[in-house]
């Protein structure tokens, strides 16, 4: 019997590809014709206590808010608006009351700032640690271009500092995340594809590369890297709120970024130094299946 462990995400969504939409696969982010001239971009994570959150060292409304913003992740790389999200949660039976108001009140806070409403979820009981499921949605005029439509020759670069989560980690020190919806949107409309960081700059080109076969050449002294970061960290920092883009080089430098790499006609993603030597990563990113 084939176990999930060792298949990683993308050879378990091989398996189910015959039980789920055309489309639905092409991206971290579903987008659907809304019948208004629109689009709706909808997206679901899962966030697992011990895993994603510690409540050891951050308080449950800095979870709360951290794990809206990441799911906000997805809105933001669409350049869509937020609506609505649905938030479920098993809970452990020993859980204090307050990690659970304390959850919805970090998610709560984040919300308001970013003027989408919670409008409702589920509730289970479980043994083990918490399990948060949020589903977010969010409205676009446009319809974003999904990685499946990145195509060499294009160039490849990142909204800002990357490595921040690693350092922050490492300290136990929580950031409130930030979605980089405003960014989003901008680069939306200069018609660049983007995705969110959430596991790491060289995991997110794998996607880029699973969904479109493209790979990428990524120049690690071009990478930005955060404040008591490592250019280890920002290659493959998960939980970043910062975006990547990808497009032709020219859209990307009306963006006002700077280009960190370029996408290649063979579905590997590669990460040259300085020298332009190959440089060889203990891990490219977070993968749960890996």
């Amino acid at each position: 019997m084939t176990k999930v462990e060792g298949l990683g995400e993308f050879g378990l969504l091989e398996r189910i590809k015959p039980y789920i939409g055309a489309h639905a696969a092409d991206d971290d982010a579903a987008v659907v014709h809304d019948g208004h001239g629109g689009f709706t971009v909808a997206s679901c994570d899962m966030f697992v206590e011990g895993v994603h959150f510690d409540l050891r060292w951050m308080s449950a409304a800095d979870a709360g808010w951290r794990s809206l913003a990441l799911a906000l992740g997805d809105i933001a790389a669409k350049g869509a608006e937020p609506s609505w999200a649905l938030t479920s949660i098993a809970i452990p039976r020993a859980w204090p009351v307050d990690n659970l108001t304390g959850l919805y009140e970090g998610m709560a806070a984040l919300a308001e700032k970013t003027r989408l409403e919670i409008v409702g979820g589920d509730m289970s009981a479980i043994e083990g640690p918490a399990v948060l499921s949020i589903t977010v949605a969010g409205r676009t005029e446009s319809k974003p271009l999904s990685r499946a439509e990145a195509r060499a020759g294009w160039a490849v670069a990142v909204t800002g500092p990357l490595g921040a989560a690693s350092v922050a980690l490492r300290a136990h020190h929580l950031l409130r995340l930030e979605p980089k919806l405003a960014e989003g949107r901008r680069l939306n409309e200069l018609g660049l594809c983007c995705g969110d960081i959430s596991d790491g700059l060289v995991r997110e080109m794998q996607k880029f590369a699973d969904f479109s076969g493209a790979g990428s050449v990524i120049r690690a002294a071009d990478v930005p890297v955060a404040e008591g970061a490592t250019w280890e960290d920002a290659l493959m920092s998960g939980e970043e709120a910062e975006l990547v883009c990808a497009g032709p080089e020219d859209a990307i430098k009306r963006a006002g970024l700077r280009p960190i790499g370029v996408m290649t006609g063979e579905p590997a993603v590669e990460v040259i130094g300085a020298d332009e030597k190959p440089v060889h990563l203990r891990l490219a990113g977070y993968d749960h299946f890996a």
